[in-house]
């Protein structure tokens, strides 16, 4: 049997132009619907199936972003509303990565015609060397070029279930054809700079206590962002403690993977107790015009007192930095100080 006329009475055929099989079905109107569906005939038996189930569950719509030649900007929108519904973390984050950088050259692209040199091509044109990029030139280090192609690898899997597409482009491109993640040397604050942070008057007082916080307990900056003041007890032994079980405003902790997993109390070292008592009593009056409640965050945005955004906590350190004159190390670099000086103390 000639392969362009291969299983025809089944609703799937060979099309010798396009080089792929083709399916034929009927929508909830009666109205016979064609689309290509892949290069192997298993691939379009499964699209097939997919469709003519959607048709009897009357979810087939080929309007809104599950048709089968939906483009990939429309379909990043179903995806980012499906991450939405599970309330995954950090989806705003990548939904703006995706339209920064891969739906500009792709997104008027159907999705199942994205093939993977396509991936490969957009993740190298994003790419500049981590040694050569500048800030603002709207290209991507090695670990985010990785983290683009993650995040498409999961747009892609959801519509391989949902029938849109029979392949994920990203999963089979290669090991090694894409940027090669090299050992990063992680700077970190030494003592002077630390002290000049968390207690320099020329930095305004609520970036000085969220400074020592992260350097007198190791939390990351969404940690201390999420804090409140039911979180700290002073009265546990032989320390204070912190229960950290979220980041911003509510948001699952970095390391967890379900509600309240991760979650750990954090000592209090008797300066930061001291230091928390005086900013309770005292010092989130003077900035905040009131005093502190239970709900309250322990240094919340002066804009609405509600938790710091990841771009505030982020941009914190290059204003307080440049006010005391010392060379900024990001975000994390009180974290790696921390860890380092914790270790330094420890004599075996």
């Amino acid at each position: 049997m000639a392969r362009n006329s291969k299983r025809s009475s089944t609703g799937i055929r060979w099309d010798e132009g396009k080089m792929r099989y083709r399916i034929s079905y009927k929508d909830a109107d009666g109205k016979w619907r064609r689309e290509h569906a892949g290069r192997t005939f298993e691939a379009a038996k499964r699209q097939l199936t997919t469709r003519k189930r959607q048709v009897r569950e009357g979810t087939l719509d080929l309007d809104r972003d599950v048709g089968p030649n939906v483009t990939l900007a429309s379909y990043v929108k179903r995806w980012e509303a499906q991450q939405a519904v599970g309330k995954r973390r950090n989806v705003q984050r990548e939904v703006r990565q995706l339209r920064l950088h891969a739906l500009p050259m792709l997104g008027d692209r159907p999705v199942n015609r994205i093939t993977p040199p396509d991936i490969l091509r957009l993740c190298w044109a994003s790419y500049e060397p981590d040694e050569q990029r500048r800030k603002g030139n709207g290209k991507l280090g090695e670990k985010s070029v990785h983290n683009l192609k993650s995040v498409l690898s999961s747009v892609f899997s959801l519509a391989v279930f949902e029938g849109v597409t029979d392949q994920n482009p990203c999963a089979q491109i290669p090991r090694g054809k894409l940027p090669k993640i090299g050992k990063q040397k992680r700077p970190l604050y030494n003592r002077e700079e630390a002290r000049a942070l968390m207690t320099d008057p020329r930095i305004p007082p609520d970036r000085r206590v969220f400074h020592t916080l992260q350097g007198l307990t190791g939390l990351r900056v969404g940690e201390v962002a999420g804090l409140r003041w039911h979180d700290y007890d002073p009265r546990t032994r032989p320390l204070g403690a912190l229960h950290v079980h979220c980041q911003y405003d509510g948001q699952p902790l970095k390391t967890a993977s379900g509600a309240d997993t991760k979650a750990r109390m954090v000592p209090v070292h008797p300066e930061l107790a001291r230091l928390l008592s005086e900013w309770r009593s005292r010092g989130f009056a003077a900035v905040y015009g009131r005093l502190p409640t239970e709900e309250d965050c322990i240094i919340p945005d002066r804009r609405n007192m509600g938790a710091r955004t990841p771009s505030q906590v982020t941009k914190a350190p290059d204003h307080d930095c440049a006010a005391v004159g010392i060379e900024d190390k990001g975000t994390h670099g009180f974290r790696r100080y921390f860890i380092t000086y914790a270790l330094s103390l420890i004599h075996i």
